[in-house]
């Protein structure tokens, strides 16, 4: 279940002082460690939030009218499939919608699946657990937005992916980058040390998220992505989910005017991904708004 960035030792340092860094992050890393081992990685607020939806879209019998209904149980999640339907890249045309049936029918169903997970990424974000970090659960919003946005768009590109599965990857990448900082709550000689919290987000949220989002019983390509997005080579062209995650999660870090984590795994200005996505950039904008 660990990812190739999540594979550090979990050993007490000989000799460490109830001080240093290595024992502040010792106790933190160690549930982690126990958590995996045991699949006991929970997130209520995210997990709450879409086991519904993911439960009917899991039902081999839905149709687009019970869907509909099931939605519109959820106010917030019924208008963001509106706004979604609405936007550039589902309605090229410019024909307006008003109603979840047709939003369902316009966007298909993993495009459902993925407005949940905006909102309840959107609800994960305001939680009390995360009011310490409410700047840094703010930033990994966006950047999952527009990493969903990325990826929708260069699937495009790829004939053998799905934009809407790429737009959903996006969407998640970064969820254990959200529980990790709800957890670090627990740790205040952690939290009070942010550059000592940040390596451990860094080396540990890709295989949190895998865990998370195994524990949803997701597709193995989906998780796979996530565990790999801050270690493995950019590729163009893209060949699958897990390339395109690197390649939209790069572009994003690029807009954002950030480096890569990794000496030269970055994207050059006239890389082919940095041209699509400029061309798209009318409809970046609109998945973007419509998504948050």
């Amino acid at each position: 279940m660990l990812s190739a960035n999540a594979t550090t030792p979990l050993h007490r340092p000989d000799g460490a002082a109830a001080g240093n860094p290595a024992e502040r992050a010792f106790r933190f890393l160690q549930e982690l460690a126990a958590d995996l081992s045991q699949e006991a990685i929970t997130f209520p607020t995210f997990v709450d939030a879409t086991i519904r939806i993911g439960r009917a879209l899991d039902d081999p019998t839905m149709d687009a009218d019970r869907l509909a209904l099931v939605v519109s149980s959820e106010p917030l999640l019924a208008a963001k499939l509106v706004q979604l339907a609405n936007s550039v890249s589902f309605n090229p045309a410019g024909r307006k919608i008003a109603d979840v049936k047709t939003a369902v029918t316009r966007v298909g169903f993993t495009s459902v699946r993925s407005t949940a997970a905006a909102v309840a990424l959107a609800q994960v974000r305001e939680s009390n657990d995360l009011k310490e970090f409410r700047p840094e659960a703010e930033r990994v919003w966006r950047h999952s937005i527009d990493v969903a946005a990325n990826a929708y768009v260069l699937a495009r590109t790829v004939p053998s992916m799905r934009p809407d599965e790429a737009l959903f990857a996006g969407l998640v990448h970064d969820i254990g980058r959200f529980y990790l900082l709800a957890r670090a709550t627990r740790y205040p000689e952690l939290t009070a040390y942010r550059d000592e919290l940040d390596s451990v987000i860094l080396e540990w949220h890709p295989a949190i998220g895998q865990a998370i989002l195994q524990q949803l019983s997701l597709p193995e390509n989906l998780t796979t992505a996530v565990a790999e997005h801050e270690v493995s080579a950019p590729r163009v062209p893209a060949r699958n989910l897990t390339d395109l995650v690197v390649l939209a999660n790069l572009a994003a870090r690029v807009r954002e005017g950030r480096a890569p984590l990794e000496p030269g795994a970055g994207l050059a200005a006239d890389s082919p991904v940095i041209k699509v996505l400029d061309d798209a950039r009318a409809e970046l904008a609109a998945l973007t708004a419509a998504l948050r």
